[in-house]
């Protein structure tokens, strides 16, 4: 129970917000406090003053030098060291500055700062872990030290003391563990070691998340640099420093400020859910002053119209009900329509006909209370129901159809689409010997008669095959499979199922990538047979069908995604050949890609925050399009603002 309230505390903090009511109108002046005349700006955004008021105020964030304003689908609004984004619950986030979406630069203005240490990142604490917020703070204690090379360099106590306990809580109505939980919240981790600048042995510089530490041997003091006034100069390319404006040409953000053009932007394309219309235009007011409530729906240009299905798979078994709430938020405020959750058999149903739907059952009401709908992917029978010949198939597909009739009775009107077992063509997901789709048929057949029993109105999925050219005991080339999968008993299998699911992967090549092509895929690998081409994969299932008679049927992408991480395991090192913008830019386009097929019926992203629940030595991680302090990657912030239709 002490875990449970820790993860629940440290989330609130995480995501902005307090679990002690904070004082939005202490030291009130009639001259309006949240006017800065230093900068000309002003503070609107409630949240934002609250937050700000709450974290230490111009001594951690500098002065205001923009009004609030849209980026990346978020209002925003830019301080001097400090970068603060809405949330769709209406909390406040503050921007990772130095991920490779916003400023991942290593020179600005004649300083030299140290770059990522993947050692360093690798070892940094997950989130999910329920001693994480011990962890973290020691972690950030063994790395930023306050004595390098014989200077007080004072780094972890710069950390400790940006936020103190008066600036949070003013009243006194807060516990002390939460202030480093606060400071963390201002700086993130530690990403690199400290390190003597080349050009200037009187500096030391060690790079966190958020911000950089600056040790002056002259003064002997140590600060954070002024970095979101950087991203300022970014966009509107003034006060931009020779050495930054080099290594940032190719930015989306680079001098994208144009007042006099729609939105402010010179390059829409390039900033979509963006409007910079009076950001840097002091006295002039805020773009988007004020804060939404938490069911604030997504703006009507992002709603999908249509009934293409726009989803993200999420992971949320065990997390607790606010997590869950604002995992469905996050899926609604990007403008989606479903999600995805698998279900593992054996853990609902342990023993014959003895249900346990507590968990599930707050996974769905999360979402019918966000008006989600819900796809269950339902896989892995139980021990009792297992024989070494049937390896993950039940030895009987009657206790499938059961439990499928009883799953769908209890989620009636509730879950919209089941999709029957994972990527069977694998023997990780049929078991030793049970690739050949013959054992699969009758599963399919069990699994669709249960759904039409207990939901005739549900839509059946065929369960999809993982993409693979192999052909050996433990796999089966997923074209052929479905060839051999239609040819059983005169193609007996178009009766068990509504739609066909596809898991296409994008492993390091752009959705337009072809076969004919591979000399486009990032990496230089993975290009060497057509499975790893994924629109082209698509295809050929579709050929498929048609060939079988089954071309009024559609295709859904119940698992889409690009992975993007430095420290993939072995299998996945493709990931290290993109960056997070490389990922979201693609999802966008398989997304344009993906609607102009009229056999297309939906996409799904693999996957939404599984940041939060696997390690970064997980595959899974580097999929995700939310990072493990709930904050957006550069790809989830492209799909919120990609136009739905």
């Amino acid at each position: 129970m002490r875990s449970l309230l820790l993860r629940t505390v440290l989330a609130a903090v995480l995501l902005g917000t307090s679990l002690f009511a904070a004082n939005s109108n202490a030291g009130a002046q009639a001259d309006d406090p949240r006017y800065f005349a230093q900068t000309g700006y002003r503070v609107d955004t409630d949240a934002f003053w609250s937050f700000f008021q709450a974290r230490g105020g111009v001594r951690t964030f500098g002065y205001p030098v923009s009004s609030t304003f849209k980026l990346d689908g978020f209002p925003v609004q830019i301080f001097q060291r400090i970068v603060v984004q809405l949330q769709p619950d209406g909390s406040v986030a503050t921007l990772n500055l130095l991920d490779a979406g916003l400023m991942p630069y290593t020179r600005i203005n004649g300083s030299t700062f140290p770059a990522p240490d993947p050692t360093i990142v690798s070892q940094t604490p997950n989130v999910s872990d329920p001693d994480y917020a011990t962890k973290i703070i020691q972690f950030t204690q063994d790395n930023a030290p306050d004595v390098f090379q014989g200077n007080q360099v004072n780094f972890f106590q710069t950390f400790s003391t940006s936020v103190s306990y008066d600036d949070a809580f003013p009243n006194g109505d807060g516990p002390d563990s939460l202030v480093p939980l606060l400071n963390l919240q201002i700086w993130g981790a530690p990403t690199s070691q400290p390190a003597v600048d080349p050009n200037n042995n009187n500096f030391i510089y060690q790079r966190f998340q958020r911000g950089i530490m600056h040790f002056d041997k002259n003064c002997n003091c140590t600060q954070g640099l002024l970095l979101a006034d950087y991203l300022k100069s970014l966009l509107t390319g003034q006060n931009l420093p020779p050495d930054l404006e080099a290594q940032a040409r190719t930015s989306k953000y680079y001098h994208q400020y144009a007042p006099g053009q729609p939105l402010s932007i010179a390059r829409p394309n390039d900033l979509v859910g963006s409007d910079l219309t009076n950001a840097f235009s002091p006295g002039t007011g805020s773009t988007t002053a004020q804060t939404p409530s938490p069911s604030t729906n997504p703006s009507p240009s992002t709603q999908p119209t249509g009934a293409f299905a726009y989803g993200f798979q999420v992971q949320l078994w065990d997390f607790n009900n606010d997590a869950k709430r604002q995992t469905m938020g996050l899926v609604q405020q990007a403008g989606f329509n479903w999600v995805k959750h698998q279900v593992e058999w054996a853990t609902i149903e342990p023993k014959p006909l003895q249900y346990d739907w507590s968990e599930l059952d707050g996974i769905v009401g999360a979402a019918a209370n966000a008006n989600l709908k819900v796809l269950l992917s339902v896989q892995h029978a139980p021990a009792f129901d297992k024989t070494p010949a049937s390896g993950l198939f039940p030895s009987d597909p009657n206790t499938y159809r059961v439990f499928m009739q009883a799953l769908s009775t209890h989620y009636k009107g509730k879950v919209t689409a089941y999709e029957i077992w994972n990527e069977e063509n694998l023997s990780r997901e049929a078991g030793p010997g049970n690739v050949d789709p013959s054992h699969y048929l009758p599963i399919l057949e069990a699994g669709f008669n249960g759904i039409r029993a207990g939901d005739p109105n549900a839509l059946a999925l065929l369960g999809a095959p993982s993409p693979t050219g192999v052909n050996s005991a433990d796999a089966m080339d997923d074209v052929q499979y479905l060839n051999a999968l239609y040819a059983i008993n005169g193609g007996e299998v178009k009766k068990f199922y509504d739609a066909l699911s596809t898991h296409p992967s994008g492993f390091s090549n752009p959705p337009d990538c072809t076969p004919q092509t591979p000399q486009c895929s990032l990496s230089g690998g993975w290009n060497n047979d057509p499975s790893f081409f994924a629109f082209s994969r698509v295809a050929q299932y579709r050929d498929v069908m048609v060939r079988n008679g089954e071309s009024a049927k559609k295709i859904w992408f119940s698992e889409f995604g690009y992975c993007s991480g430095a420290t993939p395991p072995p299998g996945y090192e493709y990931c290290k050949y993109l960056t997070a913008q490389n990922q979201a830019d693609f999802l966008v386009q398989a997304f344009t890609k993906a609607r102009a097929l009229d056999y297309v019926g939906g996409m799904v992203v693999w996957n939404l925050n599984f940041q939060l629940a696997v390690p970064a030595t997980d595959e899974k991680w580097g999929f995700s399009v939310l990072r493990d302090d709930w904050t957006p990657r550069p790809a989830y912030s492209a799909l919120a603002a990609m136009p739905k239709s």
